[in-house]
């Protein structure tokens, strides 16, 4: 049987439900419980709500009475009690927990029963056939999770052979000049990205040159086959070529295009990357600081080059838009510092003495409007982007 509770001393009112102790441990019973008062009473507690109160059912039909002592005794109905609970615990899950069969017996629960198949994370992952990528192995292989460098982000710029890396994908390394074996051209900056054939060195490179203003760098490819290197392959695109006033194109830039910008008739004029260089002329993004005047009829100033091209075409006469015959005759002059001029003339058809019609040069004439002269220059060299460092991940 459960001991009596008679701790410390009470104060009891006649008529009033509400009994105060000292010293006493009122959070021990429960309501249910019997208080037998100072008046030799029989009481229910009803609410136990602290050490030191107590309410009872019914009211103290006593005396009124301070620092007197009392009886609490716990009734016998908490295992019933305990025994209901349990009992109700079965009924709502005793289903459930048979349907688990020898899965409520089992240490480690195999995958087939909804388990992991194993006690630690890597037995776990072998049993679930779960690969590398469920713990974010950084890579280039089959299983790994490419990280922002693998995907397209260098990291950074070590001079080193262009042959030496055989993985796949961008390469984490921008090649700075002095790197061997590596493209040639633009600022000496180039950017590789590699597609492998198995788990082989053969493999295909494209290179891509660092993209700054002034870079005449293009895209190339270059393949490997046992060792064996191919000359690279240069792709001709609007980057480094431009299409003539009669709608060839050339292999060549950078061009500046001499026309009256204002009212010209081509709506091709400003087509990729020309803008306006004054009120006379359009430069394609390597000829970008050059700008064009007109000194008089058919007579044109440049500067902000080096001057002509050193090597390659110089100037194209203007032509009719569909490609048909020329517009006029140019004639170059270029000065020390770097000024070109150029001058457009009618063209004039001479008969010779022996029966035959040559082309000549006629009176100075401006650039027709539905046409431009192309001039090809040199520029100054494009300054080299700053070194990169590593960045530690």
């Amino acid at each position: 049987m459960a001991s009596w509770f008679s701790e410390g001393t009470v104060t009891v009112t006649n008529g009033n439900t509400v009994v105060t102790g000292i010293g006493t441990k009122f959070s021990n019973c429960r309501s249910g419980d019997m208080f037998v008062g100072p008046d030799n009473g029989i009481y229910q507690v009803i609410n136990p709500s602290s050490d030191t109160s107590v309410s009872i059912s019914p009211a103290y039909r006593g005396a009124t009475s301070a620092g007197v002592a009392y009886g609490i005794v716990p009734v016998n109905g908490y295992p019933k009690a305990l025994a209901d609970a349990v009992n109700q615990l079965v009924q709502q899950w005793g289903s459930t927990l048979a349907g688990l069969g020898s899965v409520s017996t089992e240490n480690v629960v195999p995958v087939n029963k909804g388990g992991t198949g194993g006690k630690t994370p890597a037995e776990a992952r072998n049993a679930l056939g779960l690969g590398g990528a469920a713990v974010a192995a950084i890579g280039y292989e089959d299983g790994s999770v490419a990280n922002a460098y693998s995907t397209g982000r260098t990291r950074t710029s070590v001079a080193q052979s262009w042959l030496n890396n055989p993985v796949h994908g961008v390469d984490p390394n921008l090649y700075p000049p002095g790197s061997a074996n590596m493209p040639t051209g633009g600022t000496g900056y180039w950017y590789k990205q590699i597609f492998r054939h198995s788990d082989g060195s053969n493999r295909l490179t494209i290179a891509w040159p660092y993209g700054i203003t002034g870079n005449s760098g293009t895209v190339k490819f270059q393949s490997i086959y046992d060792g064996a290197v191919t000359p690279w392959i240069e792709l001709y695109h609007t980057g480094n070529t431009t299409r003539g006033s009669g709608g060839a194109l050339s292999a060549a830039s950078p061009i500046l295009r001499i026309a009256n910008v204002a009212d010209s008739q081509r709506g091709d004029l400003n087509e990729q990357t020309f803008e306006p260089a004054g009120a006379w002329g359009v430069a394609n993004n390597e000829a970008r600081g050059v700008s064009v005047e007109r000194l008089g009829i058919g007579q044109y100033q440049v500067v902000g080059s080096l001057g002509l091209a050193l090597e390659g075409w110089r100037t194209h006469d203007p032509s009719s838009p569909d490609g048909g015959r020329m517009l006029g005759i140019t004639e170059s002059e270029q000065q020390k510092d770097g000024t070109v001029v150029i001058r457009l003339f009618k063209q004039r058809w001479t008969l010779t003495d022996d029966g035959e019609m040559v082309p000549g040069r006629g009176a100075p004439m401006d650039v027709p409007l539905n046409s431009w002269i192309d001039v090809r220059l040199e520029m100054p060299k494009a300054e080299s982007p700053p070194p990169m460092t590593a960045i530690e991940e």
